[in-house]
């Protein structure tokens, strides 16, 4: 910003920068006028000058010259407000007065919700009623365009076996049309408002099915969960090791008891559950430091001290070998899922 605002003057030794040739202008002034022209500075150029102040020390007046001639010079050239819609609204209150200013510069009425955002609002009960009557693809279609919390109130309101059939059709889904989603959702809001229950360019928009999934099945309770997801796995063995993967994240392995991350501690290699823990949070390091003893957790804060930088990918990748090992064993029956159906301990 200040260096747009003064050009560098130049002389046969030295080329000052914007910040530079500000602050001699401002070295150049008594006291008084220079505070009161910084209270008017922003914090980025009193920054940008505070960097470069000591660099003047002592004052190269050979160039103090050419910098007050170039202030001098842009004092004379007009000044445009960079932001033109607060400086118009500014000169609209002191020529207009606040309110009507105001009234002419209010942002403009919200479009009225589309029949999507309506559904957002809808008796859960109700839409689930109407869903059911719906083919299972439009149904699937409008369950994915829930927020989670909902879609899982409007799933368990379900048949089990349409819950089956939805979670397999929103796993699937890889892009949604647009035109038969708008046309889908509006006669689904025509029935609830029948019911007294409601409350771009592109064709097409990409759909992450498998993380839909992921976040629909975290809303429900763990049983209905494991049900779900071990039926899948009955009918749908590509899918359901998908869904179960994107349930969990690295962090989420902070929330396994004790004793089920001692087990999958012994199962990593120091050098990967290092690199793991290279980008986790304090909160998540402590969980697993707190899992060995007080010597071994001292050694592996230093060694993460010591350790060499790593590329993200190479901790992103550590991380995932070690949510695997974590799946296995959670498979196996070794150790327990945080939010998993089974209470198998060995």
């Amino acid at each position: 910003m200040m260096a747009n605002a003064m050009a560098a003057p130049k002389d046969e030794g030295r080329v000052l920068s914007g910040p530079e040739t500000a602050a001699l202008v401002l070295l150049s002034l008594d006291e008084d006028t220079a505070a009161d022209v910084m209270r008017h500075l922003n914090e980025e150029d009193l920054l940008q000058i505070a960097k470069v102040v000591d660099d003047l020390d002592p004052i190269p007046y050979d160039c103090l010259g050419p910098a007050l001639e170039t202030f001098e010079k842009r004092l004379r050239e007009p000044v445009v407000s960079g932001k033109g819609g607060e400086y118009m609204r500014k000169l609209a209150e002191h020529a207009l007065g606040a309110e009507k200013a105001n009234r002419l510069f209010a942002p403009p009425e919200p479009p009225p919700p589309t029949a999507l955002k309506r559904l957002h609002h809808a008796r859960t009960g109700l839409l689930a009623d109407l869903l059911i009557e719906e083919h299972p693809q439009v149904a699937a279609v409008i369950v994915s365009q829930l927020p989670p919390g909902q879609a899982s109130k409007v799933l368990r309101a379900m048949p089990e076996d349409m819950q089956l059939e939805l979670i397999s059709r929103i796993s699937m889904l890889e892009e949604i049309p647009r035109d038969a989603l708008t046309v889908a959702s509006e006669a689904i809001v025509v029935g609830l408002d029948a019911a007294g229950g409601s409350g771009g360019t592109d064709k097409r928009t990409t759909f992450d099915g498998i993380a839909f999934c992921a976040s629909l099945l975290n809303e429900l309770p763990s049983d209905d969960t494991e049900r779900l997801l071990e039926e899948l796995e009955e009918n749908d063995v590509e899918q359901a090791p998908k869904i179960r993967e994107a349930m969990f994240i690295f962090e989420d392995l902070a929330n396994l008891d004790k004793r089920s991350l001692q087990t999958l501690m012994r199962e990593i290699s120091s050098e990967s559950l290092l690199t793991s823990l290279r980008t986790a949070s304090d909160s998540v390091r402590d969980v697993f430091f707190s899992a060995v003893s007080s010597r071994a957790a001292e050694t592996m804060r230093e060694d993460l001290e010591l350790m060499p930088p790593k590329r993200l990918t190479e901790v992103e990748e550590a991380q995932r070998d070690v949510i695997e090992s974590a799946m296995r064993l959670a498979a196996e029956g070794q150790i327990t899922m945080p939010g998993g159906g089974s209470d198998e301990m060995v």
